[in-house]
């Protein structure tokens, strides 16, 4: 006789779940984004420094100077990405919907994610200037703060600090990139860094009650600034074989995105795939540093 057992049966959910994942752009809202770019590449110029010429003698001979003007250029990114379901899905998934939306939902939590690795990829990596858009211009040493920098004492290499943070700010008050003028303005200062770097600071003894409270309470979500940074967490910034992160300060105004084609999806048959129901996706997007003195590295080894 049969052991019952052997007729149990598999309910299976009537509905798709998703994975965890990041779902929109966590920096498109601390950027300069410029939309409707059209072109093989995009130019946003800007004017220069200019000081005065002490006048040493009566009547000189007037000196004329050109116009300090600069170029920085964004090349577009076009990304695209298709799903297909083939004509009788719908029918050997019995009680389960096709997941349209859900692939729609999917693709456009991708294109967040996407956007934001462009606009990491940009501000630490080579930017473009020149009128052909092709001189490459690096973010410079002097715009980096060392893994091992320390306030005082001797050089070891850690986390996130807040000797860090302050090392930072000075770069980009020394720069003029930042100041209480810009902030009234309604510019920002901005930085990106993972969830190591918060818990980071949360165990450093020298952190005061207040500011731990403040640090405390942006590692549980319910603060988003600190020390007069936005912070804005993300897992997307590089990390090397010696587990040294790079995290990026910058100034929003500092910091260029450009959109040619915003995110699009189109739903079609394919008729030369017998019918396959396509979900195809796309968008074309490019970021640029407008100035190297806006931004700094931080080297955090986690």
């Amino acid at each position: 006789m049969a052991d019952i057992e052997s007729n149990y049966q598999i309910k299976y959910s009537e509905k798709w779940g998703s994975y965890l994942q990041q779902e929109v752009s966590r920096l498109d809202k601390y950027v300069t984004v410029e939309t409707g770019l059209t072109g093989k590449m995009a130019a946003f110029d800007q004017y220069g420094l200019l000081s005065f010429t002490e006048k040493t003698t009566r009547m000189q001979a007037t000196q004329v100077d050109e116009a300090p003007t600069k170029r920085r250029v964004i090349h577009p990114k076009i990304f695209t990405k298709a799903v297909g379901f083939d004509e009788f899905d719908a029918k050997k998934l019995a009680n389960i919907d096709v997941p349209v939306s859900k692939t729609i939902e999917s693709l456009r939590a991708a294109a967040g994610r996407c956007m934001d690795k462009v606009m990491i990829e940009a501000f630490l990596g080579a930017n473009y200037t020149g009128e052909n858009g092709t001189t490459s211009v690096s973010l410079p040493s002097t715009q980096t703060v060392a893994k091992d920098f320390v306030e005082s004492g001797s050089a070891v290499a850690s986390n996130l600090t807040v000797g860090k943070l302050r090392r930072a700010l000075t770069i980009l008050q020394q720069n003029e990139a930042w100041s209480d003028e810009r902030r009234a303005y309604g510019d920002e200062l901005v930085l990106a860094c993972s969830s190591s770097q918060i818990n980071a600071l949360l165990q450093q003894q020298e952190v005061s009650s207040f500011d731990y409270n403040a640090v405390r309470a942006l590692a549980e979500g319910r603060l988003d600034t600190f020390l007069g940074f936005r912070i804005i967490r993300t897992e997307q910034l590089p990390i090397d074989s010696s587990k040294v992160r790079s995290c990026i300060a910058w100034v929003k105004s500092r910091a260029q995105f450009g959109i040619w084609d915003d995110f699009k999806v189109k739903l079609s048959v394919r008729d030369d795939l017998d019918e396959t129901l396509q979900i195809r996706a796309k968008f074309a997007c490019g970021a640029t540093r407008l100035q190297e003195e806006g931004f700094v590295k931080i080297l955090c080894a986690e």
